[in-house]
């Protein structure tokens, strides 16, 4: 079975934000907008995705990716 190109695009999307991961010697707002990229890569393959429960997981996936985000915002903008 051959995917939609739009499905393709997505998915290639995906990959190549994961890959951009930061390590080694990186900050946590690096980290932070990495999510956001994660997040935002997510909800685009949802609404793609061939399967109700794939676009479910997806979304589910993308609001994990994001409150993580605004958490390590959060703490590091606690006044200390």
């Amino acid at each position: 079975m051959s995917l939609p190109p739009e499905l393709r695009a997505a998915l290639q999307s995906l990959r190549q934000i994961r890959s951009e991961k930061p390590v080694g010697d990186y900050t946590l707002e690096s980290y932070a907008v990495w999510r956001d990229s994660i997040a935002d890569a997510l909800e685009s393959l949802s609404a793609v995705l061939l399967y109700d429960e794939d676009r479910r997981k997806a979304v589910a996936e993308s609001i994990a990716a994001r409150n993580e985000a605004a958490s390590i915002r959060a703490e590091l903008n606690k006044p200390t």
